[in-house]
């Protein structure tokens, strides 16, 4: 669908509106803005846009379409051309999020300033046969979604993976989650290969950092997506490993996230917790 003909826009929250330079940010999927509602706080000094994607949230109200890249990549170019500050934008993308901001730079470079994406390796292996056999996905996302009691997972993703509390985000992710939504959103992400659409991300020439976080990322997969973005025309293309970091560290070290989303939009060198991977 072309962005002309978009009948509706994303819900999003506008944080720090009279900063000049704007960051968008883009959730993982089931999740919503609330995402990066620890994040917030700390980059005071930039416009911040946080979005709901397509098929989450307050977005299924606004009938802002299915949750495909194509579809979300067009959302969110038209949400930077009409409320970003000069209609562009620094993107930062977690997971799913990552996958569409890679969508959007390669389909709109000319709104995208710079992008930082965690999370966001293309498929392989395992992962790829889950991604494209929802039945047998299902049930072991929604064993720690919905099945599992509140306290429970609270408990665990507290003690164990060490995120900070986030029980509001929590209550949409459980609300937002489906087998629907399973099953397109990662079949869309099933689709983005590494050896096709990283090539395309890096002829777009937008200076791209891919972030793995150490517990649960692929970093071998980040590393070589770092290498094939400076093979093909991003030369400042690069690939790091967040070292103790879990797939939502944004929910465990805020104060890091922030600072390396603040560094790599600013050119400047990267906190030390983040270790060259190529």
């Amino acid at each position: 669908m072309a962005d002309a003909q978009l009948p509706a826009e994303l819900f999003h929250v506008a944080v720090n509106p009279s900063a000049e330079v704007t960051i968008v940010f883009l959730h993982g999927l089931f999740c919503s803005h609330l995402e990066f509602s620890l994040v917030v706080p700390r980059l005071a000094d930039y416009h911040l846009l946080l979005a709901d994607l397509p098929s989450h949230s307050r977005s299924r109200a606004s009938q802002s379409g299915a949750f495909t890249l194509a579809n979300c990549a067009a959302r969110v170019a038209s949400l930077i051309r009409q409320h970003a500050h000069g209609g562009r934008a620094h993107v930062v993308g977690l997971s799913a999020g990552g996958f569409v901001g890679m969508r959007l730079a390669t389909q709109h470079p000319e709104l995208v300033l710079s992008l930082f994406v965690s999370g966001a390796t293309p498929f392989q292996g395992y992962q790829r046969w889950l991604a494209t056999h929802p039945l047998a996905l299902y049930p072991l996302l929604a064993a720690t979604t919905t099945w599992v009691p509140d306290p429970t997972y609270h408990w665990a993703t507290s003690r164990i993976m060490g995120l900070l509390p986030h029980e509001e985000l929590h209550a949409e992710t459980q609300a937002n989650f489906s087998f629907a939504l399973l099953k397109l959103g990662y079949a869309q992400i099933a689709g983005f290969t590494l050896e096709d659409s990283v090539p395309a991300l890096a002829a777009s020439g937008i200076r791209t950092l891919v972030l793995a976080g150490e517990a649960v990322d692929d970093a071998r997969t980040a590393r070589s997506m770092g290498r094939l973005l400076r093979e093909n025309g991003s030369p400042d293309g690069q690939a790091v490993l967040v070292e103790g970091a879990q797939h939502l560290w944004d929910l465990q070290f805020p104060s890091l996230f922030a600072e390396s989303v603040r560094a790599w939009a600013e050119g400047r060198e990267l906190p030390a917790a983040l270790k060259k991977l190529s």
